[in-house]
């Protein structure tokens, strides 16, 4: 796939009931999908566990009477969103099952190739990602076969839903808030499910679905510009002192296949912490990806860096006002060093 483009897609990402601020207590679930339009975007709904979490409308699927199909598009990142619903404390169980209903098949005849369809690349909840290997497709009538477009399962029409059971050990419970999944310590998981190793290296910047891999994270964007994936606040603290820092951060030093924080990015986290103080601020934590591997662990990886940054600010006693962390996928617009695109940019604010 030629990857070009996929910094400006994976940062067009999330439109569904765009992520607003959520409880401690709540969870994070993350969707990345595409889609096809036909007469309009298609539309989803998705449940946890049997309760409704929200809708959501893939507004950048490409659209099929203009532009052709999916399959046959050259670059498809163009196409791709994610979006982040959150499941409240109630409804959250470490077995509960996620499932993606498409509402609004449609399909312009036979020899028009023109359809609408829904593209899913990835579920993950808590900072634990199943891929489409991991996924399955059910009918009324029970089970079917998966149908697969390269890293994307395919649902059709509105007969078959998508269904994410708990991986293996189940899904990690919120850690501090639903915006800053736990990062470490989870066993491998069972093929389909990607834990993202945190000190892993290889040649490439994403893990195949198939491939054994270790510890966790997720994503979501509306065409053209970042979204957070999830977002946090907090009262005024008594004593906090009103923030009068504005600065941004680059914390380069991220191995290939990895969210870890090394020594390295840690040092530059603690530069970081040292700068805010007791400040209470804004801080907007952007994540992203080199352009190798592919298109929906590029998202994650971006999102997850993002996360467990922002994640070891509020350990080390950052207080904020508000807080996002979000993921932009993968870029070369650090240059062409794939080593200098493995990044987070902390971006600090009155």
């Amino acid at each position: 796939m030629n990857m070009s483009h996929l910094a400006a897609a994976i940062a067009a990402a999330c439109i569904a009931a765009g992520p607003a601020a959520v409880s401690a207590a709540d969870s994070t679930l993350v969707l990345v999908m595409a889609g096809e339009a036909y007469d309009g975007p298609p539309k989803f709904e998705v449940d946890f566990d049997g309760k409704p979490l929200g809708e959501g409308s893939v507004a950048a699927a490409i659209d099929t009477a203009r532009a052709g199909r999916f399959a046959a598009a050259a670059d498809k990142t163009p196409y791709i969103q994610s979006f982040s619903f959150a499941v409240p404390e109630a409804a959250f169980r470490p077995d509960g099952e996620v499932r993606i209903k498409f509402l609004n098949e449609a399909f312009g005849g036979p020899g028009s190739d023109r359809d609408r369809t829904l593209y899913l690349a990835s579920v993950s909840l808590n900072g634990r990602a199943v891929t489409a290997s991991g996924l399955s497709t059910e009918t009324p009538a029970g089970p079917r076969s998966n149908q697969t477009l390269g890293e994307f399962l395919v649902l059709p029409d509105g007969t078959t839903d998508a269904v994410s059971r708990a991986p293996q050990g189940g899904w990690p419970a919120p850690s501090v808030s639903a915006a800053v999944p736990a990062a470490a310590g989870v066993a491998p998981p069972a093929d389909g499910t990607q834990a993202i190793d945190p000190m892993t290296t290889s040649t490439a910047e994403a893990i195949p679905a198939s491939a054994p891999a270790p510890a966790p994270a997720p994503v979501a964007v509306e065409k053209a510009a970042p979204a957070d994936v999830a977002t946090g606040n907090q009262d005024p603290e008594a004593g906090a002192k009103d923030c009068d820092l504005e600065q941004k951060y680059n914390v380069v030093g991220f191995n290939e296949n990895s969210n870890a924080l090394t020594p390295r990015l840690i040092e530059r986290l603690d530069q970081v912490v040292a700068d805010i103080g007791d400040r209470q601020c804004n801080v907007q934590v952007t994540g992203y990806s080199s352009r190798q591997g592919s298109t929906a662990s590029n998202a994650l990886f971006a999102v997850e860096r993002a996360q467990n940054s922002l994640k070891y600010l509020q350990e080390h006693g950052v207080k904020f006002v508000q807080a996002s962390a979000t993921g932009v996928g993968a870029t070369d617009q650090f240059g062409p060093d794939y080593r200098a695109n493995r990044r987070v940019v902390i971006i600090v604010t009155p």
